[in-house]
């Protein structure tokens, strides 16, 4: 795993750890959305891994 990916999977673990600690829909749904974008970031880095 390269060190840009090692960084988004920080960034993922901690947005997972926050929207557990708290019960917003509207913060819920906006880190969701954060995750998202970063495993479709993440895909894009390794396109080979894909299975």
């Amino acid at each position: 795993m390269c060190y840009k990916c090692i960084e988004i999977d920080a960034k993922i673990e901690r947005f997972r750890r926050i929207a557990a600690r708290f019960d917003d829909d509207a913060l819920s749904q906006g880190l969701e959305a954060a995750i998202i974008e970063l495993l479709a970031e993440k895909s894009l880095l390794h396109p080979e891994q894909q299975e």
